[in-house]
């Protein structure tokens, strides 16, 4: 069981002089020959004549009011532990304050319908008790547009040895920052695959990104984690480290796929195939997609 490891890459581097009731009337009148035109245009293509069903429907559809973003919900979780046990993590705290600042700021997620959760607020019940308020809260349905995003410590179970091979299962945890008051040693703790999955698993948004930065991450391509409507992207293979980049402060997943990629508007996927370009040559990582997505995942 061990943590991120850090990376040191080198660095890349008015109309003026017009009256005003003039201006009024031309822009009515330009206005008027604009509606005019939309009308006569969707009734040249339905076979219909102006003033129909059929146009009021297509005037309805151009003005009509873009989708509230009361119905995104996200929880984002990073952590800093406060030892070593596991290893060094530096910027999980900060990779989730990354995700939180975008979703917030840039992709209309109300601040009350975020729960983030770093350090010390990262313990294993608060973190339980945020995707509970997922499962269970009342206003996410089919149209809801839904992220949890996890950075930190991640850890993995072997089978014991002499486990009957149609028993034998690998299983995979994200750690809590109040690991240490548990019997970690014997699995207890953690939150493991399934125990997420049992959380996760009744969701059923329009959308759900899923977004787990730790060593082994690709561990977590599990039923009920991933799953329809979903893209689950995974920093690392599940038999690897992750790593971390000291100039920027930031996980490798979240740097290259965040910062250089979501923020910049591209989709889920695509924003993972362009860091994924760059995670083998430049930090040894092999991150993973589980997408189950119809069409390309874009916050809205």
């Amino acid at each position: 069981m061990t943590g991120r490891r850090r990376l040191r890459p080198q660095a890349r581097v008015t109309i003026r002089g017009v009256d005003s009731r003039l201006v009024k009337l031309i822009m009515g009148l330009s206005v008027t020959l604009i509606v005019a035109g939309l009308f006569l245009g969707a009734a040249a293509l339905s076979g219909g004549a102006p003033g129909t069903v059929v146009d009021a429907d297509f005037a309805a559809a151009l003005y009509s009011p873009p989708k509230d973003d009361g119905d995104k919900y996200a929880v984002i979780i990073g952590i800093v532990y406060p030892d070593y046990e596991l290893g060094v993590v530096k910027y999980a705290d900060r990779d989730a304050e990354a995700v939180y600042n975008m979703l917030t700021t840039q992709m209309g997620y109300p601040p009350d319908h975020v729960r983030l959760l770093r350090n010390g607020e990262a313990t294993r019940t608060n973190i339980l008790e945020a995707l509970d308020w997922l499962a269970r809260n009342p206003q996410l349905d089919s149209q809801s547009e839904v992220v949890f995003f996890y950075s930190g410590h991640g850890i993995r179970r072997l089978p014991a040895e002499g486990t009957p091979a149609e028993l034998a299962r690998t299983a995979y945890a994200l750690v809590p920052y109040d690991y240490g008051k548990y019997d970690f040693h014997n699995g207890q703790g953690p939150i493991w695959d399934r125990e997420l999955a049992s959380y996760l698993d009744d969701l059923e948004p329009e959308s759900m990104w899923i977004a787990i930065d730790s060593c082994f991450s690709g561990g977590f391509i599990q039923p009920g984690i991933a799953g329809p409507n979903r893209v689950l992207t995974m920093s690392s293979a599940a038999d690897q480290l992750s790593n971390e980049i000291d100039h920027v402060q930031r996980g490798v997943m979240t740097q290259l796929l965040v910062e250089e990629g979501l923020k910049a508007g591209l989709p889920v996927e695509e924003a993972f195939w362009k860091a994924e370009a760059r995670y083998g040559p430049e930090f040894g990582q092999n991150p993973q997609i589980a997408d189950e997505y119809d069409g390309v995942l874009s916050f809205r």
